[in-house]
């Protein structure tokens, strides 16, 4: 049987590819994707859609996100919870839902609308 061949290592094809450019007068606004995760709505949203298409991982998965947009460490104290118990139940992804009420209340929502 003959000795298959390694294919070529491609090239990078974004090299040379020029960059956009925006005329004067566009209007442009700044995103910030943090002030949009951090609305209560977006992420109460978020999570009944991932139970009604029945995915707790998904439910971790935004909690998770939610978490590294705020501080880990700053959210276990204001929750009253200890660091290891958070990243417990979210490596093992299945906290409890005394943690998820106490991990999901500490942030008010009221402030991101303000910032």
């Amino acid at each position: 049987m003959a000795k298959s061949k390694t294919s070529v290592k491609q090239k990078e094809s974004t090299k040379n590819i020029p960059l956009a450019r925006l005329k004067p007068n566009a209007r442009v606004r700044p995103y910030n994707p943090t002030r949009e995760i951090l609305q209560g709505d977006l992420m109460g949203k978020a999570i009944l859609e991932c139970l009604k298409n029945n995915d707790p991982e998904g439910v971790m998965e935004v909690i998770s996100i939610y978490l590294d947009t705020l501080n880990r460490v700053k959210t276990a104290e204001k929750a009253n919870l200890s660091r290891s118990t958070i990243y417990h139940s979210l490596r093992h992804k299945n906290p409890t839902i005394k943690t998820l009420a106490k991990i999901m209340s500490v942030h008010n929502p009221m402030e991101a609308k303000k910032s």
